[in-house]
């Protein structure tokens, strides 16, 4: 078997393992929480009322069977119907799978060109504005994120009205979620890039091109952006992750129609069948967001082999 593929294959049976496993503890601690039917059900609901409900989802079963039921879900991605809304699960998941996904497509490259911005600008900087910017860098990656998502919302949506402050009404209600994530992403990115940039630039390839009067483009794009690259993109596989728990955070805040926001109503309503749909998929998401970032690794630098992306060392 060709090593690309037998590592393909390697890959998405550990993807599988982590899936299984993440769904198993999610089974088990949806269990702990609760009998679901308490939240779906009136206060004053009868015992034979509970009861029908609980034969009707099939809570009635045996742990050992409906666990076994659980995985064989999560496998063949059925998820059933919702507890809460009684529709199935995946015509209800998949447009809001989409619109997370629109989110990330879109912070991505903008955090990862804003990152690389920033670290060139403190890269040619006098070394005093330099340390200020740094300073405020560290500064405001220390701001909970929350907090220039409530500012946003009151200064460019209650007094400025240029932006809708919540909701999905088109390009407009993508802006300020877009701008505030991909700004997280470039100031992290940015204080990784600018550290790298500072280690190359001490490289005798380097000093010998500076010495050789390379024209200023040809010197920053080939000689500092192409060695430090690799690091961003080993950094950016593993943010994907980061970066999708900060999704449920801003699309909480501006009640966006994201998997994150549809997951935390889902855990208020004890709703395992969707729990289980918005996990899976946001597994899922990840890990193919690390897949399609590691194949494009060796391109960006080919020095970088492909077994060694594959096999790469936590």
């Amino acid at each position: 078997m060709h090593q690309g593929m037998k590592a393909a294959v390697q890959r998405l049976v550990v993807g599988l393992s982590i899936l299984l496993t993440v769904s198993s503890i999610l089974f088990f601690v949806s269990s702990a929480m609760g009998d679901p039917i308490h939240s779906l059900l009136p206060h004053d609901a009868t015992e034979a009322e509970k009861d029908l409900l609980r034969k009707t989802l099939g809570l009635d079963a045996p742990a050992l069977v409906r666990f076994g039921l659980y995985i064989l879900k999560t496998i063949t991605l059925q998820f059933g119907n919702s507890y809460k809304l009684g529709e199935p699960v995946l015509d209800i998941a998949l447009p809001y799978l989409w619109a997370t996904m629109k989110l990330i497509v879109l912070v991505l490259p903008i955090g990862i060109v804003g990152g690389i911005g920033v670290g060139f600008l403190g890269l040619y900087l006098p070394t005093k504005l330099d340390s200020q910017l740094n300073k405020a860098l560290l500064m405001l990656h220390s701001i909970p994120g929350f907090v220039p998502c409530i500012l946003a919302i009151e200064l460019f949506s209650v007094h400025l009205k240029w932006f809708p402050p919540s909701g999905s009404q088109g390009i407009q209600s993508l802006v300020l979620p877009v701008l505030l994530l991909a700004g997280a992403e470039a100031i992290k990115i940015g204080l990784l890039f600018r550290s790298k940039l500072q280690e190359v630039a001490k490289e005798k390839f380097v000093v010998t091109a500076r010495a050789k009067n390379v024209s200023t483009f040809r010197f920053s794009v080939h000689y500092l952006l192409r060695p430090a690259l690799s690091l961003i993109f080993s950094f950016v596989s593993i943010q994907v992750g980061v970066l999708l728990s900060s999704t449920i955070v801003v699309e909480t805040i501006f009640s966006y129609p994201g998997i994150g926001n549809l997951t935390v109503g889902a855990i208020a309503s004890h709703d395992l069948p969707l729990i289980q749909a918005c996990l899976v998929f946001t597994t899922l998401l990840f890990i193919f967001s690390r897949f399609l970032l590691d194949m494009l690794h060796p391109l960006i630098d080919p020095r970088v082999k492909q077994n060694q992306v594959w096999e790469r060392k936590e």
